[in-house]
């Protein structure tokens, strides 16, 4: 009788140690590695900051500050996708590589909702044939820099003909273009000497 327990209580050790060993190895592959995503959120067409913008993986969330910035504390198990989601913007998202410790996904471009009644004017900015890059572009109180290929992007540009002006504080340019609601159009501006950016 006492061996018999003897071998029953074996059995029930046996058995604790598999559960304890099967929660801890599940607890590993299900969590994944513990890491630190830092970066920062800006606008599409002038890399200004994107204040209160909401960071998250579908599991934890957080918000960007003033500047534009967020740290999110998350368990990365390889299969991350972040999704950064701003009144007024597009949802971005963007896979994070696995791994644990902290981990820089940079600049995330937040990039205007179209908007009826507006559309969005596009183009390259040159001087004497050459793309020029930071230049600032604007019509109204929209702006937007170029790139280092000298194409800038105003977005929800109200629709109807409106002039488009590109400076570099030393030269400027403009071009009138027929803006339509919810479209893309063109504006591909030549910068010539003279007054500089207001801006």
């Amino acid at each position: 009788m006492r061996a018999t327990e003897s071998v029953k209580a074996i059995i029930v050790v046996s058995i604790a140690v598999a559960l304890v060993s099967g929660l801890v190895g599940c607890g590993s592959g299900e969590w994944g590695e513990a890491a630190t995503i830092v970066g920062t959120v800006v606008h599409a067409a002038n890399g200004a900051p994107v204040e209160g913008a909401m960071v998250t993986d579908n599991k934890v969330q957080t918000t960007t500050d003033a500047d534009g910035n967020f740290v999110l504390n998350i368990s990365n198990n390889g299969n991350v996708t972040l999704f950064v989601l701003a009144d007024g913007y597009d949802v971005t998202q963007i896979p994070v590589p696995a791994g644990g410790g902290q981990i820089n996904v940079g600049q995330l471009t937040a990039v205007p909702s179209a908007i009826a009644g507006y559309g969005h004017v596009t183009g390259i900015i040159a001087d004497a044939g050459a793309a020029v890059a930071g230049a600032q572009v604007w019509v109204g109180g929209i702006t937007a820099l170029t790139d280092a290929n000298g194409r800038y992007t105003l977005y929800n540009v109200e629709q109807g003909r409106r002039t488009i002006t590109a400076s570099t504080g030393s030269k400027y340019g403009t071009a009138s273009v027929l803006v339509i609601s919810l479209r893309t159009v063109t504006a591909d501006i030549a910068i010539t000497s003279g007054p500089p950016n207001p801006y």
